[in-house]
């Protein structure tokens, strides 16, 4: 055999386990949760403060 094709080789098999043991690790670690988004109570927070025309509140 020679030099290239020894590289070749080792570098197939490296290739193959990174592969192999990524997906092993993504099988096998704890799913994170997805991020929750704004809680309705924060996000309405501040849109009941204005006042609209014809709503009988004033806005002073």
């Amino acid at each position: 055999m020679s030099f290239d094709e020894v590289l070749g080789s080792i570098l197939g098999v490296l290739i193959v386990v990174l592969v192999i043991s990524t997906v092993l690790i993504a099988l096998f670690l704890p799913k994170s949760r997805a991020k929750r988004g704004r809680s309705r109570s924060t996000f309405t927070h501040g849109i009941d403060d204005v006042s609209v025309d014809g709503d009988g509140t004033t806005d002073d």
